[in-house]
């Protein structure tokens, strides 16, 4: 899958088209603001231009945090994880509100290289476990969700300023934020690069700092009726995250409960 980024005249903000082809028949999306649209009238000529005719309004939110990731082909990955044991279902509460730190596909299959037997675990259904607790790590809830622009605001609030010494050499240093997760406090800063030291056509200019990772942010704010994606490059993954020793695939209940199963017998036998 090929995504196309254009910059839109709202500062800062772009919109994505995607081109599927199935059975020879060839349908154009465009991605803005968390809408997703599908081209029905394209390369309508104009005198300065050409017009594409969609069949929904961009930056007007109307799904969910869940039908969003339903809707969005490069979130497959993530939604796959995520619907192994249920985690995906909170994703509808029009109650809560969501920041949700979402890997993309190509997210995934860069940590393969990185942790191939992990990642390779966590996809498996035996690991079901495991990959609801990354992803717990990944959804903030709170009142008011976290953009990317708010992040990286409480990062300069709780900045440290250095001096390096002769010179007046003067550094500052962005302090972590604490992101309450489902799984404790994610611990991070945020930084928007306003050249191109990322050195990629596509993607925002953030970047999110966290465990020593430098994690840009392909898309940033994408927008749900009951909170925010931030589609990121790399998923908040440790190596020790994931046990790919045996029997590391049970549950501590089920471990647990095998375990007491084990004793009884022998204690029953002798």
């Amino acid at each position: 899958m090929k995504i196309f980024q254009a910059p839109t005249y709202s500062k800062g903000k772009s919109i994505y088209f995607n081109v599927a082809t199935i059975n020879n028949n060839r349908t154009m999306t465009v991605e803005g603001g968390g809408v997703n649209a599908t081209v029905i009238q394209p390369d309508l000529a104009a005198k300065n231009g050409i017009i594409h005719v969609i069949d929904r309004v961009l930056g007007i939110p109307y799904t969910t945090v869940l039908d969003k990731l339903r809707s969005d082909p490069m979130l497959r990955d993530t939604l796959y994880l995520g619907n192994q044991e249920g985690f995906n279902n909170q994703l509808n509460d029009l109650n809560k509100k969501f920041t949700y730190f979402v890997p993309r596909n190509k997210a995934w299959e860069d940590a393969k290289v990185v942790m191939p037997s992990a990642i390779k675990k966590l996809f498996m259904r035996d690991f079901a476990y495991h990959a609801t607790t990354t992803l717990q790590r990944h959804l903030v809830i709170s009142d008011v969700p976290y953009t990317m622009e708010r992040i990286k605001q409480l990062s300069k609030a709780n900045e440290t300023v250095q001096n390096l010494g002769p010179g007046n050499n003067i550094v500052h240093q962005p302090g972590n934020v604490e992101l309450p997760t489902l799984r404790g406090s994610l611990k991070l800063y945020v930084e928007e690069r306003a050249d191109n030291s990322l050195k990629r056509s596509s993607g925002s200019a953030y970047v999110i700092h966290w465990n020593e990772q430098k994690i840009p942010v392909f898309r940033a704010n994408v927008e749900c009726v009951n909170g925010i994606i931030h589609v990121i490059d790399a998923p908040f993954l440790k190596k020790d995250d994931i046990r790919v020793s045996f029997g590391s695939s049970l549950k501590p209940t089920a471990a647990f409960v095998l375990i007491a199963a084990v004793l009884s017998s022998k204690y029953i036998l002798h």
